[in-house]
């Protein structure tokens, strides 16, 4: 039997088959290890849920059986982000095994099947073979509502990240807000393209450059590689500190003794300039609890401890910066000495404090 593929029919191929080699290359990873088994049966999932959609409709009428298999995952794939996103917050003990209810559901993706195994190549009961159809395509639904839960957590965490370390990059997941906010438009589009299909009789057509259905698969492909690929880099996350707000813990005097002890100790040991420094890090220096901390912080500097850190970087950078005998030496080196850790965070932050770039501040005060 000979078969034609279209362009699109390819890039799908190959990024389902992507999606498999790395599912298998984030189980077995070690880095965020209990996360990336969630992230690992996401990737599998959506692999498998849209391997249907990749076959042309010749294979379908030549192998009618295949509409037997349970092919479909599609209930997994919300609580599986879901997870793989709190357990990277919160640790990997966010998932415990009262949270399975979760993926019951997936008794939904196989109606159909069950319904085809029974009737072989007939269908004696439309009305049964819609419905079945119809509780696998609310999956869409379900996905959405998990990557809405996800972004909060997200949003959450990067909050909380501001208050526990003095660095951001790699590990503040602005990747997975960017990932969920396209691929909820991405599910839209697939949602408004099975309401569509329904409403007219659609059923399983080649792929053309110009069908809907070849455009969302298209958009799919790079979803799954974003997903995938972002995912095997992500780095080891940091479990951050939650701050209650307890305004009467400490009166306005001790806050200020607060921070002028922590201020003498930052400056006369230089904590600024280990790049990793943490709010758990800088608690064990002086000796005062995490809490207290951020609470001094917060409320007497209306700062957060990212802000309060960075804040003597820059102080330091300006100072190195004017400092002819440093004129030999490069701008982001100085910028690593100062406890900065990458280039596009000391630009960024050194911009933010002075309103200008570094290079600029420096030809302007040499």
């Amino acid at each position: 039997m000979h078969f034609e593929i279209s362009p699109i029919q390819l890039v799908t191929v190959c990024s389902v088959i992507n999606g498999f080699v790395f599912a298998f290359l984030l189980f077995e990873k070690n880095e965020n290890r209990r996360a990336n088994r969630f992230l690992s049966l996401t990737i599998f999932s959506m692999c498998l849920t849209f391997t249907p959609f990749i076959l042309d409709i010749s294979i379908w009428n030549t192998y009618q059986w295949l509409s037997w298999l349970p092919f479909s995952l599609s209930y997994w794939i919300g609580p599986a982000f879901y997870f793989y996103i709190k357990t990277l917050t919160e640790g990997s003990d966010a998932f415990r095994k009262k949270d399975l209810w979760h993926f019951s559901p997936l008794i939904l993706n196989y109606f159909h099947s069950i319904y085809h195994a029974f009737t072989h190549y007939s269908n004696p009961w439309p009305l049964i073979h819609d419905i079945a159809e119809l509780l696998e395509s609310v999956a869409i639904l379900s996905v959405m509502i998990y990557l809405i839960f996800s972004f909060r957590l997200v949003k959450s965490y990067q909050g909380s990240l501001l208050n526990n370390i003095s660095y951001t990059e790699l590990i503040d997941l602005r990747w997975v807000n960017q990932f969920i906010l396209i691929t909820a438009g991405s599910f839209i589009l697939i949602l408004i393209f099975v309401i569509a299909g329904m409403v007219v009789g659609g059923k399983f057509a080649p792929l053309e450059w110009t069908e809907p259905r070849a455009f969302i698969l298209l958009i799919y492909s790079g979803v799954l590689y974003w997903l995938s690929i972002s995912g095997f880099k992500q780095t080891q996350t940091c479990q951050v500190f939650n701050i209650k707000e307890e305004p009467n813990e400490q009166d306005n005097d001790k806050l200020s003794e607060v921070i002028q002890k922590l201020s003498s100790i930052i400056e006369s040991n230089k904590l600024y300039r280990n790049p990793e420094l943490s709010l758990s890090d800088l608690g064990e220096s002086a000796d005062i609890s995490k809490r207290v901390i951020s609470n001094a912080i917060n409320k007497e500097l209306g700062k957060n401890f990212f802000q309060f850190i960075n804040e003597y970087r820059v102080e330091e950078m300006k100072e190195r910066l004017k400092d002819p005998n440093n004129d030999h030496l490069k701008i982001l080196s100085l910028a690593f000495d100062a406890g900065f850790n990458s280039k596009a965070s000391f630009n960024r932050v050194f911009k933010s404090y002075t309103g200008q770039t570094p290079k600029n501040f420096k030809s302007e005060n040499s």
